[in-house]
């Protein structure tokens, strides 16, 4: 998706073997535990961190390089640049294991989730935790002695939590329609999606090349991306075809508090529909097929996918704004910026 995809790939490579290493290296060497939990660790990683879209990563990289126009070159300095940006991709995996169980998904990327291949299981939850608590190592193998290391460990602790508290927020509101307000989808948001999918690579961007400053400004651009960003993703899940987007979208059965959702009943409250408002709500939430159809037909009984597309495309205008006005300082994220958001626009998957 981003120019710097191919470096990401190659940079994962290496930080496979560090996250094999790492993990190992707390057993004994010359142990049969320690081929184990090697052999263990390369399968997670190949089936869990391999084959997403890198977007995370590849933001980081070129904000960084747009930051450091001396990076463009293929330096051991970039490498290692890489290589720190690659481990958001194991927090993406992290993260992905654990709300694929929580939610029950049946399909991640094309592929039976995690969770659900043969002689995995439960067990799952333990490998998010692996990863999760092996981030640090590894980036402190790629940044060795970087003057912002221990902020961007900081860093991503912080994120952590955020992506967190925002779990509670998703989790909680679940066939809650009482509770599908903006305000909350809005703090929802912020909090499990835009921090960690947006402002954490740019975060990570800015401490690697050493700019302590603007991080504020940064933030409020990001966390308007991360919006447009989870707003596409309830609408693919369901209107996207699972083919494209590679999994299977169980938002209406699940019964989450989503865009659609959301707009759905602001609409049918301000048009003063009682009857479909309440019957929307008695089926919402509902796995039986006939339940979730009628959703999906209020849904377009609203005019829902033609509304978020007129939102989507005037969203993303205002976002761009937003970024022509960060400050002059960092003035090369511009560029950076207002292409994620152009090839965010209309995406399918």
């Amino acid at each position: 998706m981003f120019a710097s995809r191919k470096l990401v790939e190659s940079a994962l490579a290496e930080v496979k073997k560090k996250f094999v290493k790492v993990v190992a290296a707390k057993l004994p060497y010359d142990g049969p535990e320690y081929d184990l939990v090697q052999y263990r660790c390369r399968n997670l990683f190949d089936n869990t961190v391999i084959g997403g879209k890198y977007s995370r990563a590849s933001l980081c990289v070129d904000a960084t390089r747009a930051l450091q126009p001396h990076l463009r070159d293929e330096t051991q300095e970039l490498k290692a640049v890489c290589e720190a940006a690659a481990t958001l991709e194991i927090i993406q995996s992290f993260y992905l294991i654990a709300d694929d169980i929580m939610d029950a998904s049946e399909t991640r990327r094309g592929k039976p989730c995690w969770y659900r291949r043969e002689g995995v299981g439960m067990s799952a939850i333990n490998d998010a935790f692996i990863m999760d608590s092996f981030v640090e190592d590894i980036l402190r193998l790629s940044l060795p002695g970087h003057v912002n290391l221990d902020r961007l460990c900081e860093a991503y602790r912080r994120s952590k939590q955020k992506t967190l508290i925002g779990q509670v927020l998703d989790t909680s509101s679940v066939h809650q329609t009482s509770s599908f307000t903006w305000d909350r989808y809005e703090l929802m948001v912020e909090n499990k999606t835009s921090h960690y999918t947006v402002y954490h690579p740019l975060q990570m961007a800015l401490l690697m090349s050493d700019v302590l400053a603007y991080h504020g400004a940064v933030k409020k651009v990001a966390y308007q991306i991360g919006f447009l960003f989870q707003s596409q993703d309830d609408f693919l899940d369901v209107y996207g075809d699972p083919i494209v987007t590679g999994k299977i979208g169980t938002d209406i059965q699940d019964g989450k508090c989503t865009w659609l959702a959301v707009r759905a009943l602001q609409k049918m409250q301000n048009t003063q529909s009682p009857a479909l408002y309440e019957e929307f709500k008695s089926v919402f939430g509902s796995t039986e097929p006939e339940k979730v159809d009628r959703v999906k037909e209020i849904y377009e009984q609203l005019e829902l996918s033609h509304e978020f597309r007129r939102f989507e495309q005037h969203f993303s205008e205002e976002i761009k704004k937003s970024v022509s006005e960060i400050p002059d300082v960092i003035a090369p994220l511009r560029t950076v910026l207002d292409g994620f958001v152009t090839k965010l626009v209309k995406r399918n998957a």
